[in-house]
């Protein structure tokens, strides 16, 4: 006997907002007579949202308005309602998880948007949901090899090594195609901090083409590190993000690349470098004539919608068959998370 849930996933990253609804199908494995054994058989995408540059009241505030506004129209047009929605996962990730306010744009949404699991992503937890929504673990578990996932957004890459189908390792490294940003003539109008001694351009100023592909260049030489292609530099450490809390150890042997997120898009054709007024498509350009893309490489199944895709249909889990409780009121809310100090994520 199978039932089916009705799961959202709500993705507020770095450069783009965007939407899925998915339906999950729930069978009991166990036989009539045993204890059961539940697990979600199929996840089935119903509805993929536009994708939304993520509204910003400036450069260190999220416009929760906004946020809830495309949330709104976007339930109006999947033809759902709050009531209808069992389960889902709104997610702030990148850099805009950093923004002052993204807390208050969580607790804003988890409100309106029904039941859902509620997170400013670290580093740890995007690599999975992108590693799964991009297709990446489903690869190794189908190829018997090792892949390593690369999410390039707008403000990092998250990082996931993928072993017999099941993630061993993430990181994360401030690379991404939105670090800065430019009018169409070239001139800048935000550099991100981690820069620093990176890029010498200043807001006001004119960056040149050739800046920009320097500076490309050196995100890209960090990736190749990240992979193994290249012998590490302080250029990684200083571009490994702070959360992480440990260093990222580029895996020994042949892997298979995997690339999702928006710059991964850039790799598939080459766009005007100015087109979305940031390093994007200069960025996915160097990528694809690197060493990344000299050996084994494939872009997800899912690129710029990797992550909402995992939040929507990988972030639910069902674990264990029995329940015991005394004197305790269900449904339990709002529960702090506890962090398990551990490498090792179930594919």
């Amino acid at each position: 006997m199978s039932e089916s849930l009705l799961s959202v996933g709500l993705d507020v990253g770095t450069t783009s907002t965007q939407l899925v609804v998915s339906r999950l199908t729930v069978e009991n494995r166990a036989s009539s007579f045993a204890v059961p054994d539940m697990d979600i058989t199929e996840r089935n995408v119903l509805y993929k949202s536009p994708v939304y540059f993520t509204p910003l009241l400036d450069e260190r505030h999220v416009d929760g308005r906004g946020i809830r506004e495309i949330v709104q129209a976007e339930y109006q047009k999947a033809g759902i309602h709050r009531e209808d929605v069992d389960t889902g996962a709104i997610i702030i990730t990148g850099e805009t998880s950093r923004k002052e306010n993204a807390r208050a744009v969580l607790d804003a949404l988890s409100d309106y948007a029904g039941d859902f699991v509620v997170a400013t992503a670290g580093p740890d937890l995007e690599s999975v949901l992108a590693a799964k929504g991009a297709g990446a673990v489903e690869l190794s578990r189908t190829t018997g090899k090792p892949v390593l996932h690369m999410d390039i957004g707008g403000g990092t890459s998250n990082l996931a090594l993928i072993e017999d189908g099941k993630i061993t390792r993430t990181g994360c490294l401030n690379v991404g195609g939105r670090l800065i940003k430019f009018r169409e003539n070239g001139e800048i109008t935000y550099v991100s901090s981690v820069l620093s001694g990176i890029f010498s351009g200043k807001p006001g100023e004119i960056a040149t083409q050739a800046e920009l592909r320097e500076l490309a260049q050196s995100l890209t030489q960090t990736l190749e590190m990240a992979a193994g292609l290249r012998e590490p530099t302080q250029l990684m450490e200083k571009l490994l993000t702070e959360e992480t809390g440990r260093k990222w150890n580029p895996p020994a042997g042949e892997v298979i690349i995997s690339f999702s997120g928006g710059v991964a898009d850039c790799m598939a054709e080459e766009l005007p470098w100015n087109q979305f007024g940031d390093l994007g498509p200069i960025l996915g350009q160097t990528i694809r004539k690197s060493s990344l893309c000299r050996g084994q490489y494939a872009l997800g199944r899912e690129t710029i919608r990797a992550t909402v895709i995992g939040a929507g249909s990988y972030s639910t889990q069902l674990s264990g068959s029995t329940v015991y409780s005394q004197k305790v009121r269900y449904p339990l809310k709002n529960l702090p998370g506890v962090e398990k100090n551990s490498e090792v994520y179930e594919g």
